[in-house]
């Protein structure tokens, strides 16, 4: 009886320990992640943003959330028309820490003092408040501070 009962203990124990092993390499080694699961991810450097379809054309959209991102035309990078309540509404899409410029993406001073942003072509970045998901173009064409607002598209 206490040989029936060790074997199947230790069977179970085996089947237990087997579970657990992961198929070899090291925990959150390239061989899988931390119990057998995918192999954990590294988060991008920066928030620069990326390509990604808005309204059937490329646009540029936040990498964090894909959210369209916007310029308005009579912007510039030493001259920002949305200040105050404006950003409220226009929220400016800051660098994460460590991001640098790259791919026609520039880091500015807001014209207003308040911090970082990005900027292509000279023109600040923002999202609007009023796209409540990814790749919306709700902010397209809304007219303000003499201008309009655009969604961001690579030139060409």
């Amino acid at each position: 009886m206490f040989g029936k009962w060790f074997s199947i203990s230790a069977m179970v124990a085996a089947t237990a320990l087997a579970a657990c092993g992961g198929g070899g390499g090291s925990a959150g080694g390239p061989g899988g992640g931390l119990y057998g699961g995918p192999p954990p991810t590294t988060p991008p450097a920066s928030n620069v943003p990326i390509q990604q379809s808005v309204a059937g054309k490329p646009a540029f959209v936040n990498p964090a959330n894909h959210r369209t991102l916007y310029f308005l035309d009579v912007d510039t990078s030493t001259g920002g028309k949305c200040t105050g309540g404006c950003l409220s509404v226009w929220l400016p899409i800051v660098p994460s820490s460590g991001a640098h410029a790259q791919n026609g993406f520039t880091i500015v001073t807001r014209s207003d003092g308040t911090g970082m942003q990005w900027d292509f072509t000279n023109h600040p970045l923002y999202e609007y408040s009023g796209d409540s998901g990814p790749r919306q173009s709700n902010g397209d064409g809304i007219p303000f501070a003499g201008g309009h607002w655009h969604v961001s598209r690579p030139t060409g």
